[in-house]
């Protein structure tokens, strides 16, 4: 606000003093009776470094090279404003009716610093209390007021054409460490009527390209004063354009409905000089936004009966902006229709490799950004009835995501995925380097849905619950990946095996290519450096119980485990073990029976009857006489010591 009383003060000098001795002295010695007296009203050094000149037709001017206006008195980062050339003409005989209308006022180049310092003062803020009277006093030679009660009578005061071009605008805040710059700016006034509106075109070019903000201010004096004017401003910006119809003051503050509508963000963020947020078709890139807004002077932002769309995702959304601080603090809540995520996955399959004659794909080595995750903090709710995510599809969807300093923690209170229900958290901090992890449980998840879409692995169906803790680290998935720690545990019912019929193998036959039906699951499993790793597998079938044991590479997407079936009833009983090895890319294991190491799990029996049978028919053989309490082996190494010492003896005889 006194801001622009600082410039139509500057207008109201130069024309007031101008016109007291255009026909009394030279045209310098009247621009500089002019400075002295806006420096008396503001209360700054006012300097015109060139020459001044004046003119008669077809409006009353004067044009000044070289204006500068000192900076407040703590500062000393150089003048608050100064242009290369200023000129102003105004109505002759509107100005001796005491009227200013000001018919030209053009600014060329002005280069305006504006500072608040560490106590909150601005130095716009010109002038002290004298400063301010004078402002309100009759110009310079007139007759004082009669009383100091008197109203004051502010003379009539319009703009035809106002017009400043390249202006440069620094802002900085020494509070708060905030520094903003814009250069290259054009700016349009015109103000035809007093008490009428004024209407504005400002342009600015962050990064080169025409950012355009026009509109209408119905009370330009009240809006100046920091109270509330009606206003409409449009804004046409590359890719985007937009509306916003209220209430507003300088203050600043607003009021009013707000619609946007931006065809590609990354376009925007490149015309205001920020990076491309990579934001997919669907998910951000095309965006339509229509809102209520209120805008507070304590940098409050509140969006209410928002309704916003991206391709065929629409939401309903409610939030509070906060600035101030290190970083901007968002509360939000976000009630979505059904989501189209699938861009997420879309281009992002892993590449197809070769190896060991089986083909195996390999988790993306793209380059992960997490730096938004530094921009914002706040709570975000967000509800969706489904979530269609390419390679998979979840039903009701309630999360709450916490952004505190760079660390993200999204708390799962309900996903509907796989036939089940899943919960707990999930974690992406990028406070010094990026790490994810988790603490996520699992109930009555449908397996042959869970492991087809996220491991390709088509082999088991029944019903699951699962537990796993995990950290992972490094840029990219692959790295990720390959980091992943933590441990874990799976129970499940009736299920079945697909690609190995465990009957036919105990038969004799080939296993692979049936399906075997077990009746329950369960395993614990822990994890490091991206392998996963299990001892205590037990699965239970009509008759069978089957065991494992062994490792899944995570990273290379390869299997090495054992997995040993016992048919309890055969042998009379006595059971027999078919250890099975589950080998290769866990896309197409090979599946083999390891029969050594069944020979020694099942032929234990047989393989004691056939040594001692062996024992007795050497020991009939060579005549050895067993002791009470002595092996067959200690009586033949006895035996044999005794003869050769028979023998030794016989030697020293001769």
């Amino acid at each position: 606000m006194r801001l622009i009383r600082l410039v139509i003060g500057m207008i109201i000098a130069f024309s007031l003093v101008f016109v007291a001795g255009l026909f009394l002295v030279p045209g310098e010695r009247i621009a500089q009776v002019a400075a002295d007296e806006l420096g008396r009203r503001t209360g700054r050094e006012v300097r015109i470094g060139g020459e001044a000149r004046f003119t008669l037709w077809p409006d009353l001017g004067v044009t000044v090279d070289g204006l500068r206006i000192a900076n407040a008195d703590w500062s000393d980062n150089g003048p608050m404003f100064q242009a290369q050339r200023v000129t102003i003409g105004v109505d002759a005989a509107a100005l001796i009716r005491r009227d200013i209308r000001i018919r030209t006022l053009h600014a060329e180049a002005p280069q305006i610093l504006l500072e608040r310092n560490a106590d909150g003062e601005g130095n716009w803020e010109v002038g002290g209390k004298a400063a301010v009277a004078a402002t309100e006093a009759q110009p310079s030679g007139a007759a004082p007021a009669a009383t100091a009660a008197a109203p004051v009578q502010r003379p009539a005061f319009t703009i035809d054409d106002a017009v400043i071009t390249g202006a440069s605008v620094y802002f900085a805040d020494h509070r708060t460490g905030t520094e903003v710059s814009q250069r290259d700016i054009d700016l349009t006034v015109a103000y035809p009527e007093a008490r009428g509106p004024a209407r504005i075109d400002l342009t600015l070019r962050p990064n080169g390209a025409p950012i355009r903000l026009s509109g209408t201010i119905a009370d330009p004096r009240a809006f100046a004063e920091a109270r509330i004017s009606p206003v409409v401003f449009d804004l046409e910006a590359p890719s985007a354009s937009g509306r916003f119809e209220g209430r507003a003051s300088v203050g600043p503050e607003a009021e009013g409905a707000l619609s946007l509508d931006i065809a590609d963000t990354g376009a925007l963020a490149r015309a205001l000089g920020r990076a491309d947020p990579g934001l997919s078709r669907g998910l951000g890139r095309d965006l339509d936004l229509a809102a209520q807004v209120t805008l507070t002077r304590v940098g409050l932002l509140a969006l209410r009966e928002g309704r916003m769309s991206s391709g065929g995702n629409a939401a309903t959304v409610a939030a509070d902006l906060t600035t101030g601080g290190p970083r901007p603090r968002l509360n939000a809540r976000v009630d979505a229709g059904p989501l189209d995520l699938s861009a997420l996955t879309a281009g992002g399959a892993p590449a197809s490799v070769s190896g060991g004659g089986a083909a195996r794909s390999g988790w993306s080595t793209a380059p992960i950004d997490a730096g938004s995750l530094n921009r914002l903090d706040g709570e975000i709710a967000i509800s969706a009835p489904s979530l269609d995510l390419g390679t998979t599809e979840i039903g009701q969807t309630r999360v709450l995501v916490t952004i505190d300093r760079a660390r993200a923690v999204a708390t799962l209170r309900e996903l509907r995925a796989f036939g089940g229900l899943v919960t707990g958290e999930f974690v992406a901090n990028n406070r010094n380097g990026l790490s994810v992890g988790g603490d996520l449980r699992a109930a009555d998840i449908a397996l042959d849905q869970a492991l087809t879409e996220l491991a390709g692995v088509t082999r088991f169906t029944g019903s699951a619950a699962a537990r796993v803790r995990f950290l992972g680290v490094g840029q990219s998935v692959a790295a990720i990946i390959n980091s992943l720690s933590g441990d874990g545990g799976i129970d499940t019912g009736r299920g079945t095996i697909r690609g190995i019929d465990l009957d036919r193998l105990f038969r004799g036959g080939d296993p692979s290519g049936g399906t075997t039906i077990f009746d329950e699951t369960r395993a614990t499993f822990s994890m490091e450096d991206g392998v996963l790793s299990n001892t205590d597998l037990l699965m239970t079938l009509g008759g069978i119980e089957a065991r494992g044991e062994g490792t899944v590479g995570l990273g290379e997407r390869r299997i090495d485990y054992l997995f040993t079936p016992v048919s309890l009833k055969a042998r009379d009983g006595r059971g027999i073990a078919l250890p099975v090895w589950i080998r290769g890319p866990w896309s197409a294991p090979r599946i083999t029976v390891d029969v050594e190491k069944a020979i020694q799990l099942n032929a234990a029996e047989e393989k004691a009857a056939f040594e001692q049978k062996l024992r007795d028919r050497v020991r009939d053989e060579l005549g050895i006489e067993q002791r009470d309490g002595e092996s067959t082996e200690d009586a033949l190494k006895r035996t044999l010591e005794e003869e050769a010492r028979k023998g030794l003896l016989k030697l020293f005889d001769r």
